[in-house]
């Protein structure tokens, strides 16, 4: 069991595990696929199609549009990045950002989008 797995429900666990097993995750990257809810000049916002649906009722990620990893990130990405966090990314509870060796597309740098159900991520 992944540590995102304790934020999904059995359900969307398993349907991200049926995905994952039929090999998808190495034939494309979802994150370029996936269609933007939100775009910038360098990132888009996209809803996440296994989200964590015991912790949150929006998740969603904000990824570079190029496929590259955090350490590719050019300068202006990175600034772009922290004028989206200082705006936008406000409407959110919580930021996530896996650890290397729990995220399951490493190579495209993602942070996950959190509006949390009520009581989480609010003081």
């Amino acid at each position: 069991m992944s540590a995102s797995d304790h934020f999904r429900s059995n359900e969307v666990s398993e349907k991200y595990r049926a995905h994952r097993d039929t090999g998808a995750l190495e034939k494309s990257c979802p994150l370029c696929d996936t269609t933007a809810v939100i775009g910038y000049r360098s990132w888009k916002i996209i809803p996440n199609e296994f989200p964590y649906d015991l912790i949150a009722v929006v998740h969603d990620m904000i990824v570079p549009l190029r496929h590259v990893d955090e350490a590719g990130l050019t300068d202006e990405e990175r600034a772009e990045l922290i004028e989206i966090k200082n705006s936008t990314l406000g409407t959110y509870d919580i930021v996530v950002e896996a650890t290397r060796h729990n995220k399951s597309i490493p190579a495209h740098f993602h942070l996950h989008l959190i509006k949390a159900k009520s009581g989480l991520g609010r003081t």
